[in-house]
């Protein structure tokens, strides 16, 4: 039921839209969340609320801690967390939702990680995606299990921004957890963006609309 999930990420949404959209009669179907010094934009349903900035510190503290999507990456210019129902748990963020929780955030490059960004180093940035990095987190003995590849998709753009789209599983609490992780930088490979949506895969199986909504609503637009 999950592999009905593809879709096309990163379309391209103007300013102008945004203003238009929310100056519309009538209540807002969607919140919409924007970083206009850094050019990103998406939408969640106006349902989904915010978790509380700390959580979402406490995510970028703890849980991206290894991670290039943490510290080592270079400092946070931006982060959101959206969640379908309120005050999710700090662990729920990333991992073993079950309702949908979106995670954004962007970043100012440190130098190590530009010299080095791929599009496989965007696949594993949050998770071992390719072959490679899930051979190598077992060796270092990790617990992840039951991974399965739904769609990978290289993203590019007129501006120069470029990037990748994951959809994938992992078995989170003995159950498969799914992830749409999308990962793109600018043309002058100084940002990082990152939009998560997961949860458990009956979750993501019966909110596939919403969720397709919010990732293809992640825009990003250069330099």
């Amino acid at each position: 039921m999950i592999r009905q999930l593809r879709r096309t990420a990163a379309g391209i949404i103007a300013a102008g839209t945004i203003v238009s959209a929310l100056a519309a009669c009538g209540a807002p179907s969607y919140t919409y969340a924007a970083d206009t010094t850094d050019n990103a934009y998406f939408k969640v349903p106006a349902a989904w609320q915010q978790v509380k900035t700390t959580s979402v510190s406490a995510v970028q503290a703890a849980l991206l801690s290894k991670s290039a999507a943490g510290a080592a990456g270079g400092a946070f210019a931006w982060s959101r967390a959206y969640a379908a129902t309120p005050n999710p748990p700090v662990n729920d963020l990333l991992t073993g939702s079950v309702t949908p929780v979106v995670y954004a955030s962007v970043q100012d490059l440190s130098s190590p990680v530009r010299a080095s960004l791929s599009f496989d180093f965007m696949r594993d940035l949050l998770f071992p995606v390719t072959g490679p990095a899930r051979q190598a987190a077992t060796a270092n003995g990790s617990t992840l299990t039951g991974f399965n590849l739904v769609s990978s998709t290289t993203i590019t753009d007129k501006d120069g921004v470029r990037g990748i789209n994951e959809l994938y599983e992992y078995t989170i609490g003995g159950l498969p957890d799914a992830f749409d992780q999308t990962v793109l930088t600018n043309s002058s490979t100084t940002k990082l963006y990152i939009l998560l949506v997961q949860c458990y895969q009956d979750c993501f199986a019966s909110h596939a609309a919403q969720i397709k909504t919010v990732v293809e609503s992640f825009t990003v637009r250069g330099p």
